[in-house]
């Protein structure tokens, strides 16, 4: 931050054309202009922290500030931003308290500084002078409580770092661009344009040229939606370098699939941003459009990435997908477990297909775990059918009964199965993002899977307690996700998901549906089957029609763990944008033979809400 003198004769003109300023008396503005200083802030510079003394009014004259507290509810902080003209630091002046935020600068920024002292003298003598800072308060303090519980704002500029070839970088940004228009203007911005219009103003002094520089900039921001400052593997210009990189909302760094090029030498001018937080995100180009991309872990070694994307230059969803991401539209899908019933999924799967809308992310727990994959494998609906049926219904992979010493199954069959499907896949590779859920036992805490092996975290979140064994993973016993959360909708949200549609296939039970149960245990000793033998001769009458004639064991089981997280489910369901629950009811957790009905019913009882849904996205 750097502080200047404000007696150059032009720059106080500017001043007095500043709305604040138009209904002051001349007086009043003499004495302001007599004690101000210019201050210039490289973007990411705090101006002042939340608690501090409160001293001296600010007036942001070019570029963007944003502030920062506490949030009285608790969870995530109160965020704003200021723009040109705006008051900082009004209430502080006039009240004598610390500051009540912390405010610093999202880009290159120009104030001017009143000391505090000072402007309590001029607003004493000056009553058209208070009335205005008066004015403003009270508009802050209407609007305060609009903020709480708000996300950050939508990133408007974006500084992509690329290593890709000049000829490969302009197809990424051509696609970019004609989906980035469907939210708004956009304008790229790369190191020739910089230095050309730099060379305009060479021959100013230096405050002068760097107070160009800022205006220019807010300037070009103030005319388009969004902006894109292009570093690219060739350019030399260190100022422009720098700047670049100081004025984007979050980094984008491009590189091919093929390529473990890292970004090294723009490391020191991004340590300037590593306080503030600023998300990195990577974008890798493949070469490969029929395939899973490999390798991609060697290049999330490079950086912190938030999140990361595979894009390829003839598949028209992965850079739209990339947009979405960035500007936080992203569209999160939710699938949750219910032991065959998650065969609905499919059906769901078809239903948002017909009505376009994109799938950006993905979770799933248990069953919904598996059917996430297809999706995020880049299945198509007719392929994750046809793998549904020869793997899941005609295997019948839990019939390894064994001594129910751990579980009703031994798992081997199962296990070797789910390895053999995916194989070496690993999840950073999946063309969408994806999480499978599983609950760790040896600590009693959900765990998400986002890397490594998919095979091992679909083993882990399917565990269902007593009936398939639980996967060790080193000293941890992992078992069933649904155990803490069913439908993980949340992490969606937190890993970026604007848009979030939860499915829950589980259904709820009615107490009529649970007559049979009843039934079975009506004795003169409540707990205690009236007959033994029943659960024998039903299990014979189930292999002769094929249907169940008493919930099984395994039903009991897996609705007893699903209901402890049926609080985590209801948070999920406030939270998604769109919440589906399949009517389920009248079939069995284990009623494997009864997918297409499952499908079918999946794909009718939600159409008309996913309709629906898709035309309240105007972008869509």
């Amino acid at each position: 931050m750097v502080l200047h003198s404000s007696r150059n004769s032009s720059f106080l003109h500017k001043l007095t054309l500043l709305e604040i300023f138009r209904t002051l008396p001349k007086s009043a503005l003499r004495e302001f202009f007599s004690c101000v200083e210019r201050i210039q802030m490289r973007g990411g510079e705090v101006l002042f922290e939340e608690g501090s003394p409160g001293n001296d009014l600010f007036i942001l004259l070019a570029g963007k500030l944003q502030f920062e507290k506490q949030n009285p509810e608790g969870g995530s902080p109160i965020l704003g931003t200021f723009r040109r003209q705006d008051l900082i630091g009004e209430l502080s002046l006039l009240t004598g308290e610390s500051r009540s935020a912390t405010v610093r600068a999202l880009r290159d920024s120009e104030l001017i500084r009143v000391p505090a002292n000072k402007a309590l003298q001029i607003l004493q003598k000056s009553p058209e002078a208070l009335l205005e800072i008066t004015k403003v308060i009270a508009q802050r303090l209407a609007h305060v409580n609009d903020l709480i519980g708000h996300a950050q704002p939508t990133p408007k500029s974006f500084t992509f770092l690329s290593s890709l070839p000049k000829e490969e970088i302009q197809q990424v940004l051509d696609s970019f661009g004609m989906y980035v228009l469907r939210f708004g203007s956009f304008c790229v911005i790369d190191e020739r344009f910089y230095v050309e219009r730099m060379s305009e103003i060479e021959h100013l002094e230096e405050i002068e040229k760097e107070s160009a520089a800022i205006r220019l900039l807010a300037k070009i921001e103030s005319q388009y939606d969004f902006i894109l400052y292009l570093i690219q593997d060739q350019d030399v210009n260190p100022e422009w370098i720098s700047r670049a990189i100081r004025q984007g909302d979050s980094f984008v760094f491009l590189k091919r699939g093929d390529s473990f090029q890292n970004f090294k030498k723009w490391d020191k001018f991004l340590k300037t941003t590593e306080k503030q937080n600023r998300p990195k995100y990577l974008a890798v180009l493949q070469t490969n459009i029929s395939s899973i991309c490999k390798g991609t872990i060697r290049h999330l070694q490079d950086q912190e990435y938030r999140r990361h994307f595979h894009i390829h230059l003839k598949k028209p969803d992965s850079i739209e997908r990339l947009v979405r991401g960035l500007l936080g539209k992203s569209i999160g899908l939710a699938l949750g477990g219910g032991g065959a019933k998650g065969f609905a999924h499919l059906g769901v799967w078809q239903a948002l297909m017909e009505e376009s809308i994109p799938v950006d992310m993905i979770s799933g727990t248990s069953a919904g775990s598996i059917f996430a994959a297809l999706i995020a494998m880049g299945k198509t609906l007719e392929e994750a059918k046809q793998d549904t049926k020869q793997i899941w219904v005609e295997k019948d992979l839990l019939n390894e009964y064994t001594l129910p010493v751990i579980a009703l199954t031994s798992g081997k069959k199962y296990t070797e199965t789910i390895q053999n499907f995916f194989g070496d896949i690993q999840i950073e590779d999946l063309w969408i993002p994806y999480t499978a859920i599983s609950c760790n036992l040896t600590t009693s805490e959900t765990v998400h899977h986002t890397r490594g092996p998919l095979w091992k975290a679909i083993r882990a979140s399917t565990s269902i307690p007593g009936i398939i064994p639980p996967f060790i993973d080193g000293e941890n016993i992992l078992v069933d996700g649904g155990v803490l959360d069913n439908v993980p909708g949340i992490p969606l949200i937190k890993e970026g998901a604007g848009i979030l549609i939860a499915v829950d296939v589980f259904g709820e039970y009615s107490s009529e549906e649970d007559k049979e149960i009843h039934d079975y245990l009506a004795s003169p000793n409540p707990g205690i089957l009236a007959n033994p033998l029943s659960p024998l001769l039903s299990y014979m009458q189930k292999n002769l029609s094929l249907r169940p004639k008493f919930p099984p064991i395994g039903d009991i089981i897996i609705r007893s763990f699903l209901s402890s997280s049926r609080e985590r489910q209801r948070e999920t369901e406030k939270r998604s944008s769109l919440f589906l629950q399949i009517p389920t009811n009248q079939f069995g957790l284990l009623d494997w033979l009864s997918f297409s009905d499952l499908v079918e019913l999946g794909y009718h009882s939600t159409k008309n809400r996913i309709a629906r849904f898709a035309k309240s996205i105007p972008w869509l």
